[in-house]
């Protein structure tokens, strides 16, 4: 584990917020390359990944400090602006982050749902790159194991676990590699790819929990599990709905 990636003279660079950073930077990328193919704006692109990253990380820190680490951080108010060495919930940067980008789509008139499918598949790619900065920083790791691919985090002690990061950037490597796949097949429906990636990161994220030392939560694994879950279970029904609105339409070959 190198929670500190690199010094430049007393300025330290954590292996968290620069692989935060990478990921939010590679996506960006992603998406301006395949604006170009998809007849969308680059500057619609950037409003949007800045819009995101400001109430995504606000969103982050804030569902990470009340739902773990409630008490210790309302005892000390201004470590909650201390993120650089971890402690951002995705979840909550999804929700607040997605929240930002449709009301800015609806201000300017963009036709949400089709635009939620072009990102999908760039936010799993930045979410593979995140995770790695969990590894490093050696943060979300996962139960004591004996299996030969288990890793020994030694901020947190001696004993081997799962590296549940690792469990996550496959996952999440898969679900991109998933969706580009089905946008370049051809979409059915406007909201079916994003549908997609709320009910694979769910369903992934449900399974993965079930290894992780969630010792923060009263429920401990099977909460966290249960929360995953739900949100696979809003993307079906999303997909439910979408699909039924356009009944008897061919999908795109």
């Amino acid at each position: 584990m190198r929670p500190v990636l690199f010094e430049i003279g007393n300025l330290s660079i954590y292996s968290y917020g620069f692989f935060v950073a990478l990921g939010i930077a590679v996506a960006t990328l992603w998406m301006i390359y395949q604006s170009k193919k998809w007849g969308k704006s680059p500057d619609i692109v950037l409003d949007c990944v800045l819009i995101a990253v400001i109430s995504g990380v606000i969103g982050a820190r804030l569902f990470y400090v009340f739902l773990y680490e409630a008490d210790y951080y309302l005892a000390n108010p201004v470590q909650i602006l201390f993120i650089q060495q971890g402690g951002l919930a995705f979840y909550g940067g999804l929700l607040s982050g997605l929240l930002a980008v449709v009301i800015y789509l609806l201000i300017r008139r963009i036709p949400v749902l089709p635009f939620l499918d072009f990102v999908a598949p760039a936010t799993a790619l930045g979410y593979v790159i995140a995770r790695f900065g969990c590894f490093m920083n050696g943060c979300c790791y996962g139960k004591t194991t004996t299996t030969a691919w288990g890793v020994v985090f030694p901020a947190v002690d001696g004993l081997t676990r799962h590296p549940t990061q690792i469990y996550s950037m496959l996952a999440g490597l898969l679900i991109f590699v998933f969706l580009v796949w089905k946008s370049q097949k051809g979409i059915r429906f406007p909201g079916q790819v994003f549908s997609l990636f709320l009910i694979l990161y769910g369903l992934f994220r449900s399974v993965i929990e079930l290894f992780r030392e969630n010792t923060e939560l009263t429920g401990g694994p099977a909460e966290a599990s249960l929360v995953a879950l739900l949100l696979a279970v809003m993307g079906g029904v999303l997909y439910y709905f979408l699909s039924r609105r356009v009944k008897g339409i061919p999908p795109k070959v």
